[in-house]
């Protein structure tokens, strides 16, 4: 079922604008991540498309039908929570049945529902069990049994896996994407942890202090950010953003970091959009791929960076290397069979035809 939002507000006592004007159209059976750092409306939003939060102005529609006035139980809508809400006096069985009790559904249709999701989430052998006999990852499974049995339109989930530890969380990661691969149904999901975002969605809807900053698919996110928030929010480990200015030596266009420690060729494809920056100030981002173990200490043709070696993190099949160029400190990440050593001198190439260009006042993206 599709979702729209246009022109959606939520204002609290006292003034506190907590979304601002947000637009969004969720096709249906598509998987939407609203992502952001804490406060962000992410939780709000998704609660006013359950009914839980009243708008104070715009238009939520599922399907067809404006769903302003309509009260949450009648929106077809299924959520799962962070804290799993499931009565901690039932069983399992009758956590997962009570909601379609409470329709009035035939008791053999619950019971064939019940089972068939059971078997689906491997939880038939919990069937019998209470909330305080199992798991965090059990009762997440559970919560998400009562959800899927009632066959909704629309899942909305507020950040359903925060309370599972690491290992956990990568699992229900696999077990919420199978599962709407069989359903095919809407999903809506709302976290603040971006590796989730980028690893679950079909499309991820970045916010802001209530506003929308962008709502791409995972990749063009990561590759064509609209701006320093959105770069500096998705990807692990943060993008390095350097301040510099770009000048003009010799017919070619260079950046320098503040401290001429960092001096790079811009790529000639990126010369349109960038000489209008020619003596000005600007924003260079460079992500920690972006930059390769030079062996040879030859310098790069299209940018090399002289950096001292402080910390070397080897994680298996990559290392991470956190290094400083005259004031500026930059995390790389590299693929090297021999480990740099730290308090070293070391070179770096960087891949000028991928890094971004952000405008220091906008903050918007140049390239």
């Amino acid at each position: 079922m599709q979702v729209s939002l246009h022109g959606v507000s939520k204002t609290y006592d006292g003034g506190v604008e907590a979304v601002r004007d947000v637009n969004l159209d969720i096709e249906d059976g598509e998987f939407v991540v609203l992502v952001g750092p804490s406060g962000c409306g992410k939780s709000t939003t998704l609660r006013m498309i359950a009914g839980l939060e009243e708008i104070t102005s715009g238009e939520i529609a599922i399907g067809d039908v404006v769903v302003n006035d309509v009260a949450p139980k009648d929106r077809d809508i299924a959520m799962v929570f962070q804290n799993y809400a499931l009565y901690p006096h039932m069983t399992v069985f009758k956590n997962m049945a009570f909601g379609l009790t409470l329709r009035k559904i035939p008791k053999k249709e619950i019971k064939d529902r019940v089972h068939t999701t059971a078997k689906i989430l491997g939880i038939e052998e919990l069937l019998h069990r209470k909330p305080k006999a199992l798991s965090g990852g059990q009762r997440q499974r559970v919560a998400l049994g009562r959800a899927i049995v009632r066959d909704p339109q629309v899942f909305l989930f507020d950040e359903p896996l925060s309370n599972l530890d690491a290992k956990l969380r990568v699992q229900m990661r696999a077990e919420i994407g199978k599962l709407h691969t069989r359903l095919g149904t809407t999903m809506i999901y709302v976290t603040h942890d971006q590796v989730e975002a980028m690893t679950m969605g079909d499309r991820i809807v970045v916010m802001l202090d209530g506003e929308i900053q962008q709502v791409a698919q995972p990749k063009a996110l990561y590759e064509k950010p609209v701006n320093m928030f959105v770069a500096g929010f998705i990807g692990s480990p943060p993008i390095n953003f350097i301040n510099g200015t770009i000048v003009e030596e010799g017919g070619r266009l260079r950046f320098k970091d503040e401290n001429n420690a960092l001096v790079l060729d811009v790529d000639r494809a990126h010369y349109e959009s960038i000489d209008p920056y020619v003596k000005k100030d600007i924003v260079l981002g460079i992500r920690s791929e972006m930059f390769m173990d030079n062996d040879s200490q030859v310098m790069n043709e299209g940018g090399s960076v002289v950096a001292n070696v402080d910390v070397v993190e080897p994680l298996g099949s990559e290392t991470y290397l956190y290094v400083s160029a005259g004031k500026t400190t930059l995390t790389a990440r590299i693929q090297s069979d021999t480990l740099p050593e730290v308090n070293k001198s070391l070179v770096l190439d960087v891949d000028m035809t991928k890094v971004h260009y952000f405008d220091p006042n906008s903050e918007e993206t140049i390239v």
